[in-house]
């Protein structure tokens, strides 16, 4: 294992903003940053599927999937968050398959 993927990069940084304040900044480490982009994938690919649902029932599902990732933004165990991705990952499989049943 490199040097680099054994750190950890769950430190703050001081970052010097306009006027010199100087502000906290999380650094994440590779992984963080990969499983952030990943849960980041699934929730764009979530609205893209639930924008085919009827008209009707559109805002519901896509405040519902908001609400499902606020409900897990916390969550920093890294094996949880692979966890919840694949969850969600089967979920709009079926929310696509059933979509696509109905004919939307």
């Amino acid at each position: 294992m490199s040097k680099f993927r054994s750190l950890d990069l769950d430190l703050h940084v001081n970052q010097t903003v306009d006027e010199g304040t100087s502000v906290m900044v999380n650094a994440l480490d590779l992984q963080s940053f990969i499983l952030r982009a990943r849960v980041l994938k699934l929730y764009r690919q979530a609205l893209k599927i639930a924008h085919r649902a009827p008209p009707q029932a559109r805002g519901e599902l896509k405040q519902s999937i908001r609400q499902e990732m606020e409900k897990n933004s916390e969550c920093k165990d890294k094996q949880k968050i692979r966890h919840l991705i694949s969850e969600g990952l089967e979920r709009i499989k079926q929310l696509d398959e059933m979509l696509d049943m109905q004919g939307h």
